[in-house]
């Protein structure tokens, strides 16, 4: 192609050749972004590891990188129904702009910026974003979280309407630390002998609710930075923002979502009659550490259950939120019967952040990792249907499921990997044809091919939970 004669830092709108060269490198930007849209709605229909997905990403790559030789970045703006690059509009001559515009804007990205030294895998991570659900990005702390959880650093985006979310971003960090503060100095009353302020308690509430309604992306990706030191006071305070969230997309009303809220903030309010050492000891806790830990959901019961203005099921929530799905936790009960809704809830969010805080005797766990190992070998501690749908936000699929392989190949999930916690254990069904496949051959998708990316992926699901599914499942076993 025709050299533009440009230098890093020139504008292509002020050039001597009337704007020749201006169209000439808009034309470019808008072939290299053809090809990155063409990537992601590969991957839509085949899976990133896909020869066709992986084929387009790397001629994407490969014409950014050669537009990135002359400039060291590429910003482009995010418009409704086009983009806009060096103020000029790109033209959409291959029709795929739009969705790419769109797929964009509904995770809130107002800007893409492209940094010379753009890896292929970099844009298959982009591609794996504009493909998830934004509520499951939401648990990743939006897409710049996932970004970072994934070691991109050549592409950075930037949230839509840049001066009105930045305010928001210092709302929500505002109201986080109220939150936070609120907590403590519950907890703080609770420790002295003294009644909860549950008059603050609802206000703050009430106030990170409106936020997650107006604007999930603030609270949550605060939610997803944890501190060690601070632990106790924000695991409630995440544990009440993203159960609201998951509550959101089980279609609770914005009353039922402020009893969840109520109920999040305050599950473990008993924890303070646990030692310190204990809550923060930096290592498994022996039998006897256990028995007191074990304490805790009955003594903040008891608390909340004589507390003014504290909802009763805030109280049941502190009582069960340990007991578990199959009755393995505690506190132990002599006549079993049917845990609350909200306990099953805030006990699915109570475990995914602890798993997702770093502990000094163990390594940090990604969100994906965290929900796989919830999914795949604790799934009897869980309700199940909540368990699935929590983990569908992040694109995980239940023992049963009936998936399709970027291959083309049916399979059924059977398990999940030892190496990966985030990647499913599957056995065949049939193969691209239609035709059953013999012995069930069980397939690992935490395999890797010999470029470091998955040998294999699931692009779909068929009938999950379903009788054929539950068939499938037993004849794989």
């Amino acid at each position: 192609m025709a050299q533009d004669n440009l230098t890093a830092g020139n504008s292509p709108a002020l050039d001597g050749e009337g704007g020749t060269a201006a169209v000439r490198l808009s034309s470019r930007v808008e072939e290299a972004l053809g090809a990155v849209a063409t990537a992601v709605r590969n991957t839509t229909f085949y899976g990133v590891q896909h020869a066709v997905a992986v084929g387009c990403l790397k001629e994407a790559t490969g014409l950014l990188n050669a537009l990135l030789e002359r400039r060291p970045t590429l910003e482009i703006n995010v418009q409704i129904d086009q983009f806009v690059f060096d103020n000029l509009p790109l033209p959409d001559y291959m029709g795929t702009l739009v969705p790419l515009a769109e797929e964009l804007l509904a995770r809130e990205i107002g800007r893409i910026t492209f940094i010379a030294g753009v890896e292929q895998r970099e844009l298959a991570v982009l591609a794996e974003v504009l493909i998830t659900d934004p509520r499951a990005l939401d648990l990743q702390g939006g897409a710049n979280g996932a970004l970072t959880i994934n070691q991109v650093t050549h592409i950075a985006l930037e949230p839509r309407r840049p001066d009105r979310v930045d305010d928001n971003q210092r709302e929500a960090l505002a109201i986080y630390e109220d939150a936070v503060d609120t907590v403590r100095r519950a907890m703080n009353a609770v420790e002295r002998g003294h009644n909860i302020d549950t008059q603050a308690v609802r206000a703050i509430v009430e106030e990170m609710l409106g936020s997650l309604l107006y604007d999930s992306t603030g609270l949550v990706s605060l939610a997803a930075i944890k501190s060690y030191d601070e632990y106790l006071y924000e695991h409630s305070v995440n544990v009440c923002i993203v159960a609201m969230v998951f509550g959101c997309t089980l279609g609770l009303n914005e009353k039922q979502m402020m009893e969840l809220g109520m109920a999040g903030i305050l599950h473990d309010i008993g924890k303070v009659f646990v030692p310190l050492d204990i809550v923060r000891k930096p290592g498994p806790l022996t039998e006897e550490e256990w028995m007191v830990m074990h304490t805790h959901p009955l003594v903040g019961a008891k608390v909340l259950a004589t507390t003014p203005g504290v909802p009763d099921l805030a109280t049941v929530v502190a009582f069960e939120h340990h007991i578990k799905h199959d009755r393995t936790g505690y506190p132990k009960v002599a006549r079993p019967r049917p845990l609350n809704f909200y306990s099953h809830i805030c006990t699915i969010v109570d475990c995914y952040d602890s798993l997702t805080t770093v502990r000094p005797y163990r390594a940090p766990v990604r969100p994906e990792q965290a929900v796989g190992w919830m999914l795949y070998s604790g799934q009897s501690q869980f309700e199940p249907r909540l368990l699935q749908r929590f983990a569908a936000l992040l694109r995980l699929y239940p023992v049963g499921a009936i998936v399709k392989l970027d291959s083309g190949d049916w399979a059924v999930v059977s398990g999940g990997s030892e190496k990966d916690p985030s990647r499913a254990v599957v056995r065949l069904l049939a193969d691209s044809a239609g035709a059953m496949a013999r012995g069930f051959k069980r397939i690992d998708l935490s395999a890797r091919d010999p470029h470091g990316g998955y040998s294999r992926s699931i692009v779909d699901c068929l009938q999950p939970l379903s009788r054929v599914a539950e068939i499938a499942s037993v004849l794989a076993r």
